[in-house]
């Protein structure tokens, strides 16, 4: 059904169709200019440096209320009835009684790879009985080291209510450290010698005298800062050569930031700096996560379709929104499909659309990688597709980062290529 080699589940493959796949797309300060004009288009996407530090209680109390208790009967992982009480008790640990007429910010780091949710509460909810693949709860994941700027705090003071440059929602306590002002941060986040994490996965190496950076993971995508004190040679009793020396977040008893150094291994997956915008390095890093776990809010280990593209996009410097349709509308150049197009004239708008482009659909986000026999490709974060059973259509599932065919069939029976409706080329 998916109509693929083994061949072509390797970035080579596609770009061997490619010409100038390593000329660059976009140098840095071209990038950040775009990344400019997303938080000018985008309501969701922020300068945190510029962010508001102090909110009134009604526009506080809003952002807190913007997530709302469902309304239909919803299911914990167990398959039992959620209760009225445990809505009234996650409510209560809002603490809205404490927001006051003026709060100011504070500012934080992320000290680990965490989880933003909608209510100060772990406990997931479901809205099928035996379906635990989405918990309604989810809202996306936060990479150790985002900045993030801190709102309001839960009644249990177990949960923070922040804001990242993307999104907003609850997160753990103890997974933030809260930093003296916004200049200690900011003079961190904004060192100019950094690492950005090129595989799926990395982690630093093992020490055994300091467990709090200790074996640390960090996903695609993420900022890392290098320490330039040339004076340092080992750590953890380990010594420096052979691996880069970088600075990392802790929060200490108090809460609050301090900084430790930690060695990352020479042979790990990372550049020194972002890695050039090229058509090439776009699908090389798309195949990086090929047959890895989706997770919906990047929940089970996993992403979720536009988790997948803003974090391979992030190894570029380019900070897009958190959801597909926020996505959809942060750039210029995008080819639109109109209602009533047929299948061919869809496929034939492809003929002027470079791989590397983003292909939007309602409520999916998907990269395009070129065509085969004519047929446009694309590779994936999806949840499943439709197979014909009978005279009806079957839900198939997949969860995982894949390349298919746009012909492809949805669960409707459409094929993907006819639930498009933009293409997006960040350039």
């Amino acid at each position: 059904m998916f109509e693929f080699s083994e061949e072509m589940l390797t970035p080579e493959y596609w770009l061997r169709k490619l010409d100038n796949a390593d000329k660059a797309i976009m140098t840095q300060r071209e990038i950040e200019n775009f990344n400019g004009k997303i938080i000018n288009k985008v309501a969701t996407v922020y300068n945190l440096e510029t962010y508001e530090n102090n909110l009134k209680k009604d526009e506080l109390i809003k952002l807190i209320k913007s997530y709302e208790i469902p309304k239909k009967p919803m299911y914990d992982k167990y398959g039992n009835l959620i209760k009225k009480d445990f809505y009234e008790d996650i409510i209560k640990n809002t603490n809205l009684e404490e927001v006051e007429d003026v709060n100011s910010a504070m500012y934080g780091l992320a000290i680990k790879n965490t989880s933003l949710r909608s209510f100060p509460t772990k406990e997931a909810i479901f809205d099928k009985q035996g379906d635990i693949e989405i918990d309604r709860f989810q809202e996306t994941g936060c990479q150790a080291l985002e900045p993030v700027i801190i709102l309001h705090k839960s009644k249990d003071k177990k949960w923070l209510f922040i804001q990242m440059y993307n999104y907003r929602g609850w997160v753990k306590a103890e997974d933030i450290a809260i930093a003296k002002n916004k200049k200690e941060l900011f003079d961190y986040v904004n060192s100019y010698k950094f690492l950005i994490v090129t595989g799926n996965y990395i982690k630093t190496q093992y020490n055994p005298f300091d467990k709090s950076i200790s074996k640390l993971e960090f996903t695609m995508g993420t900022k890392i800062y290098l320490e330039e004190e040339k004076k340092i040679r080992k750590v953890g009793n380990q010594s420096v050569e052979g691996n880069y020396l970088v600075k990392l977040p802790i929060r200490n008893k108090e809460g609050n930031l301090e900084f430790r150094h930690a060695l990352i291994s020479k042979k790990e997956d990372v550049n020194v700096g972002y890695l050039p915008y090229t058509r090439e390095n776009i699908l090389k890093q798309a195949f990086k996560l090929l047959g890895d776990r989706y997770g919906w809010g990047d929940s089970l280990g996993g992403r979720d379709c536009s988790s997948y593209i803003m974090y391979v996009f992030k190894t570029f410097g380019i900070r897009l929104p958190r959801n597909a349709n926020e996505q959809e509308a942060s750039g210029d150049k995008s080819y639109k499909f109109t209602e009533g197009m047929s299948i061919e004239e869809r496929i034939k708008v492809f003929g002027s659309v470079k791989p590397g482009a983003l292909v939007y659909m309602p409520g999916h986000a998907m990269i395009y990688i070129g065509k085969e026999k004519g047929i446009p490709y694309i590779i994936h974060d999806f949840h499943g597709y439709g197979e014909k059973k009978g005279d009806k259509y079957e839900f198939v599932p997949v969860n995982e980062v894949m390349v298919t065919s746009s012909l492809l069939t949805t669960i409707s029976g459409v094929p993907f290529i006819e639930k498009f409706t933009s293409v997006l080329e960040i350039e």
